[in-house]
C-alpha cells in the first residue's frame, strides 16, 4: 500500500491551495473518438475550466489567427448558454476546434487514400472490436489552470488516432476523469473506469497531487498507466507505471543545470513547509542535484505558501551570493518572490519546476524578468523541427485550434504516441481481436530506446519489469520576457 507516501516538495505546494477553491469537476466524462464516431465533446464544465485557464480569462490565443477573429488574434469564448456546444467553431467543429463529421469534400482529408494520410489506418483493412481508455487527473482548482490542456489533448489524440483508423486499428474512446487532488478519489476513479467503463489501460494521468491512491489502485488492479506529468518519483518506481520521458530528480538535476551553463553556479533554494514533502523533495536537491549539476550550495529556507513578502530570503540569498535561486513553490508564490526581490534590486536567475505555473502566471511581467529555468522529460513545446512535433502541432492545429501547445499538452500527445508506439511492436498480434490489458502490457515490454520521433529521448521498457528506467535525458525550457523559449531547441540533454 502506498497511500501514505508524501509527494516530492517542488510539485506538490499547490497542492494546498486547492483545499480552498470552491470549483470542482463533476462526475461528467469526455467521451473522445467514441466507437469509431469521430466525436470529441467536452462537458460544459470543462469547457469552462479551459476558459479559466487561459490566460487573461475568456479568450483563448489562436497561434497564427488571422486578423478580425477576434482581439489579438483571440476566439471570443465567452459564458455559453446551458446545453450550448458551439460557439465561434468552423463547420463540423465542436468549440476545441474537433471535427464533428466527415470531412467536406475539398478538405484535402476526405478523399485521401489511406497509406498517403499515412500513420494508424495505412495497415488497416477493416475495424477492429473499439477499445476503451482512461485518463485520471486533477482538472479543477487551482491546478487545473495548469493541467487542462492534458485533458483536452488526450481527446485530441484519440480524435487523431481514430481518424487514421483506431489504435492497432480498434476505434479508442477516452474517459476522463477529475480527482480534485484527492487520493482516495483519484484510487476510486481507477477501479470505477475499470469496472464500468471496461478500460484496459490508462493514458496520461496527471496525477502529482494524488499519487498514492492513483498508484495503489493501478497496481491492485494490475491495470498499466501509460504516461503522465513526470513530476512524482512513483513513475519510475511501479510495476504499473509506464512514463514517456525522463524522471523527476532527473529533471531537477536538468534545471540546476541549465543555471550552472548560463554561468549561475551559486544556488540558493526556497521551499515551502505546510507539506513534509517539501523538505523531503529539496533534499535530494541538496545532496545530490546540486553536486551533478556542478553548482555550489549557498543558502537554504523555508518559505510559507502564505507569504505575501519575502524580502528577507531575497536579502539573506543575495548576502550569500547566490545567483540561482531554485524556488519550490507553486507559481503564485514564484510571482510574489519575484516583487520581493526586484524591490531591494537583486536579479538572480529563477529555476524550479515549470509544471506548476500557469499561462498567466507565465505571463507575469516581474516573473519574466528573472529568468526561469525549467527542464521537462520530453521534447519542448515550442519547438517544430522533428517530425514528432511537427504531428503534434498538426494535430492541435486541426483539431483544437484554439489550443495553446504548452507542457502538460505535448506530455498528454507523447503519452498517445508512446501507446501507439507500443501496439505497434506487437504486429498483427495486436490486430487478432480485442484489445486486452494483458496484451498492452506485453506491447510495453516490446519498447527500447524510443524517441518517438523526437517527442522524447531513450525510453526503454522490459518485459515484466519491476519499474521503468529514467532514461536520464531532459530538454530545457526558458522563461524570458518575450516567453517560453526552448535554448537547446529539441535536443536532448543527458544528466
Amino acid at each position: 500500500m502506498h497511500l501514505t507516501r508524501s509527494v516530492p516538495a517542488l510539485v506538490v505546494a499547490a497542492a494546498l491551495l486547492l483545499t480552498g477553491c470552491g470549483t470542482r469537476a463533476d462526475e461528467a466524462e469526455i467521451r473522445a473518438g467514441a466507437a469509431g464516431s469521430g466525436k470529441v465533446t467536452l462537458t460544459q464544465e470543462s469547457l469552462d475550466q479551459l476558459r479559466a485557464a487561459a490566460a487573461g480569462g475568456g479568450a483563448v490565443p489562436v497561434p497564427g489567427a488571422p486578423a478580425g477573429e477576434g482581439p489579438s488574434g483571440t476566439v471570443d469564448t465567452g459564458p455559453l448558454a446551458p446545453g450550448t456546444t458551439t460557439t465561434n467553431a468552423a463547420p463540423g467543429q465542436d468549440t476545441t476546434g474537433a471535427a464533428t463529421g466527415p470531412a467536406s469534400p475539398g478538405s484535402g482529408r476526405a478523399n485521401q487514400p489511406a497509406a498517403a494520410r499515412g500513420g494508424a489506418d495505412a495497415a488497416c483493412t477493416e475495424q477492429l472490436p473499439p477499445v476503451a481508455l482512461g485518463q485520471v487527473g486533477t482538472f479543477s482548482g487551482l491546478a487545473g489552470a495548469v493541467s487542462a490542456s492534458a485533458r483536452t489533448t488526450a481527446a485530441i489524440w484519440a480524435q487523431d488516432v481514430n481518424a487514421r483508423g483506431g489504435l492497432a486499428c480498434h476505434p479508442v474512446t477516452v474517459f476522463a476523469r477529475d480527482d480534485g487532488g484527492d487520493p482516495a478519489k483519484a484510487a476510486a476513479l481507477v477501479r470505477e473506469l475499470h469496472a464500468q467503463n471496461k478500460v484496459v489501460a490508462l493514458i496520461n494521468s496527471v496525477v502529482v497531487f494524488s499519487i498514492a491512491g492513483f498508484r495503489t489502485a493501478i497496481e491492485d488492479l494490475k491495470l498499466p498507466a501509460v504516461g503522465g506529468e513526470l513530476l512524482a518519483p512513483d513513475w519510475n518506481e511501479s510495476a504499473y507505471m509506464f512514463p514517456q520521458g525522463a524522471g523527476f530528480f532527473d529533471q531537477i538535476v536538468g534545471f540546476l543545470k541549465q543555471g550552472v551553463e548560463m554561468g549561475k553556479k551559486k544556488i540558493a533554494t526556497l521551499y515551502c513547509v505546510e507539506v513534509t514533502a517539501c523538505s523531503e523533495g529539496i533534499a535530494y536537491g541538496r545532496a545530490e542535484g546540486v553536486k551533478k549539476a556542478g553548482g555550489e550550495l549557498v543558502y537554504d529556507s523555508a518559505i510559507s505558501l502564505t507569504q505575501t513578502d519575502f524580502t528577507a530570503q531575497c536579502q539573506n540569498a543575495k548576502n550569500a551570493g547566490a545567483d540561482q535561486v531554485v524556488l519550490g513553490m507553486d507559481g503564485s508564490a514564484m510571482t510574489r518572490v519575484a516583487r520581493s526581490c526586484a524591490a531591494i534590486g537583486y536579479k538572480p536567475l529563477f529555476s524550479g519546476i515549470g509544471g506548476t505555473i500557469s499561462s498567466a502566471q507565465a505571463a507575469d511581467p516581474t516573473l519574466r524578468s528573472f529568468g526561469l529555468a525549467v527542464a521537462s522529460g520530453v521534447a519542448p513545446w515550442t519547438e517544430t523541427d522533428t517530425p514528432g512535433l511537427k504531428a503534434y502541432r498538426n494535430a492541435l492545429s486541426r483539431y483544437a485550434p484554439a489550443l495553446q501547445p504548452d507542457g502538460p499538452s505535448i506530455q498528454a500527445w507523447t503519452s498517445g504516441k508512446l501507446l501507439e508506439k507500443a501496439l505497434a511492436g506487437l504486429g498483427a498480434k495486436a490486430r487478432s481481436g480485442p484489445l486486452t490489458t494483458a496484451l498492452i502490457l506485453d506491447a510495453l515490454g516490446t519498447v527500447k530506446n524510443e524517441d518517438l520521433e523526437g517527442l522524447t529521448a531513450g525510453v526503454t521498457f522490459t518485459p515484466n519489469q519491476k519499474n521503468a528506467k529514467s532514461s536520464g535525458c531532459i530538454y530545457y525550457e526558458l522563461l524570458t520576457q518575450d516567453g517560453w523559449v526552448a535554448p537547446k531547441g529539441s535536443r536532448k540533454v543527458c544528466v
